[in-house]
């Protein structure tokens, strides 16, 4: 049972973070709100990938149990569209710093950029940022480079699908990128602003989609952050906007369970089964790749699979999730498991 409540909110919440606020700060003023218009005490809330301050646009929230499924939806890619200003340079590149400008630099041409462009495909290798959250030697690298700290940032590979250059008026670039969970944006720019003989500043990103889930289902936060009136309301029910959690893995093989399949996964037993192909699956060469890359979580498996219950035309087209499945021999493991009765069908 979900440690929140036998009717506790399960599922994945698609906000739109305004720019300015921290994803900390978005989980934290969702998660107040949301026991207020459930009555409860206490309810789990976590991110599935955190915005930069300066970026707005989809934040996905794992509400309830389906925190525990974040890691498989870390696997989907996400997009976005980033604005540059070549010929500059920042120390955290972005506007949080000074921006300089350089002295006497050639902007390179739109056919320059779409040639270097073809480089940043697949498995690519990035620096992250010093301005980041990532933790070098135990600590925050942002906070050690506010302290003027000198210290080395650590490579890592990531996973880009495609990056396109949507417009160039010298000196504004903006990319449209889909790319693995783990990028850094305003590096990737830096890196082709670098590759074509200049540096870059991130001047805007926003983030589109994460998986299934795109800006056009997202429940506006702005009102969230209204600190002259921190008990506004959302003009709809923030309920509306919950999506069930098998929504957050239609990238991933099911297996079409049967009622004594079920009990067998609740009570922690293995089952046979054959997963059926995913409704809608990674990019083929992710799949590939997915082990040569250093921000996929290691305690997910490209060959695990979900359990559904499908046995109730209400729960939609994927059915209702119930449980996270991984190979064990000729049968399944269930890693993560859910009751049913916990599950709140919505938006089927």
């Amino acid at each position: 049972m979900d440690p929140n409540g036998e009717h506790s909110p399960l599922g994945f919440l698609p906000c739109y973070k305004p720019a300015g606020a921290t994803s900390r700060d978005l989980v934290n003023r969702a998660q107040r709100r949301l026991r207020g218009e459930f009555g409860l005490r206490k309810l789990k809330v976590g991110h599935t990938g955190t915005l930069d301050p300066l970026a707005e646009g989809l934040v996905l929230l794992a509400i309830g149990s389906a925190t525990r499924l974040t890691p498989w939806v870390l696997q989907h890619g996400k997009r976005y569209l980033a604005d540059f200003k070549l010929g500059v340079s920042s120390e955290s590149g972005d506007l949080e710093s000074e921006v300089i400008t350089q002295a006497d630099v050639k902007l390179p041409t739109a056919a320059d950029i779409e040639q270097v462009l073809k480089d940043f495909h697949g498995v690519v290798e990035q620096i992250p940022p010093a301005h980041s959250a990532i933790k070098v030697d135990g600590q925050r690298a942002h906070k050690r480079a506010r302290r003027g700290e000198d210290f080395e940032m650590p490579k890592r590979r990531i996973l880009i699908d495609s990056v396109k250059l949507i417009s160039y008026e010298p000196p504004m670039m903006r990319l449209d990128v889909r790319c693995g969970s783990g990028t850094y944006l305003r590096t990737l720019g830096m890196d082709v602003a670098a590759a074509c003989g200049c540096a870059a500043v991130m001047t805007k990103l926003i983030r589109n989609e994460v998986g299934r889930f795109t800006l056009d289902d997202t429940l506006d936060c702005e009102f969230m952050f209204d600190d002259d009136d921190r008990e506004k309301v959302s003009p709809e029910p923030m309920l509306k906007y919950l999506r069930p959690p098998v929504e957050g893995l239609t990238h991933m093989p099911a297996i079409n369970l049967d009622k004594q399949q079920i009990g067998m996964l609740q009570a922690g037993i293995r089952i046979a089964g054959t997963p059926e192909t995913p409704a809608e699956p990674l990019p083929e060469e992710w799949i590939g790749c997915i082990d040569q890359v250093d921000t996929f979580d290691r305690n997910t498996d490209v060959s695990d699979c979900i359990g559904v219950d499908r046995s109730d035309a209400s729960s939609g087209p994927w059915g209702e999730l119930v449980s996270i499945l991984r190979p064990h021999g000729k049968l399944w493991h269930p890693l993560r498991v859910f009751p049913t009765t916990e599950s709140i069908t919505l938006r089927g």
